[in-house]
């Protein structure tokens, strides 16, 4: 079977959160990564003036990360990219372009205390842009009771956990069922524990007046996910549980997320009625603005 995770392109930008991701790097291995390209962008404004500019500092530090990743048995290279008013969102996604990477590997720091919402940020865009899946892993503030002002940035969770338990997420879209694939590529490495398939049915379906039509229609979704945990291994098929609910679907997911103590999601980052100018605000930007685990995002096959 072809390694669907062999290149990680990481993107960093050498702050407390990027110590963080470093440690989470060596659990790749479990993806089936060998390859790992770090890069961070640095762009300068233009100040109308000449002036000397110097990355030997972020070199520094990404020689270090080289040689620490490197005795984990990676293949590293890594890539600065500096000039006038660069754009970190194209300058990833180039250079995972020019590296044939198969995943891009983000810290989220989606939380509102850290002053960088996820709307607007690095990670929104790649998310919005990238033709490869998006790992997120999730970065929270940890504040000192006795000093408001005083914080760190913490791993929400322990990266060696995250396959464990991956909670699976469909809409039965045809970007869906690609994300489907990359669950069973992972839990055919042995690494996966256990699955958990859930949908959610949006509050269209209140259009449904009729009770006996909505069970109808509830007990066709569970088919639907019954048919696909059949496609499971033994490993994991006989415990994976299956989970029709109904409400707002980004908090439904990260609620039964939570309830059942899962350490990774796993969707689609476009699903039925994707709208590429649109997707900002859809169902995958909000998972990623309130989960708290990691959460790996498939994109759309595109032209």
């Amino acid at each position: 079977m072809k390694k669907l995770f062999k290149h990680a392109i990481i993107a960093l930008d050498l702050s407390e959160a990027s110590d963080l991701i470093m440690d989470c790097v060596p659990h790749l291995k479990k993806f089936g990564t060998e390859k790992i390209s770090l890069i961070t962008v640095v762009p300068i404004p233009y100040t109308g003036r000449r002036a000397e500019f110097s990355t030997d500092e972020q070199r520094q530090q990404l020689k270090a990360y080289k040689k620490r990743l490197e005795e984990h048995g990676f293949e590293v290279r890594f890539e600065i990219r500096s000039g006038v008013h660069f754009y970190p969102p194209t300058e990833i996604l180039d250079e995972a372009e020019k590296t044939g990477a198969d995943y891009v590997v983000i810290a989220n720091r989606g939380h509102s205390k850290v002053q960088e919402l996820l709307l607007g940020s690095t990670a929104t865009e790649l998310l919005q842009r990238s033709p490869l899946p998006v790992y997120l892993i999730n970065v929270e503030v940890e504040w000192h009771d006795d000093d408001a002002d005083e914080r760190k940035l913490v791993l929400s969770q322990a990266a060696e956990k995250s396959l464990k338990h991956i909670l699976f997420a469909t809409d039965f879209s045809e970007t869906a069922g690609r994300a489907f694939d990359v669950v069973k590529f992972l839990e055919s490495n042995g690494y996966v524990d256990r699955i958990s398939i859930i949908h959610v049915q949006g509050h269209h379906y209140m259009a449904l007046s009729d009770p006996a039509t909505f069970e109808d229609v509830t007990q066709k979704n569970r088919n639907q996910l019954d048919k696909i945990r059949n496609t499971l291994s033994d490993h994991t098929r006989e415990d994976a549980e299956i989970i029709v609910t109904f409400g707002t679907p980004a908090k439904e997911i990260v609620k039964a997320a939570e309830e059942r103590n899962a350490t990774m999601l796993i969707m689609g980052s476009q699903g039925k009625g994707f709208i590429e100018s649109f997707f900002i605000g859809g169902v995958s930007s909000q998972v990623t603005r309130i989960s708290r685990l990691p959460v790996l995002l498939i994109p759309a096959e595109r032209e």
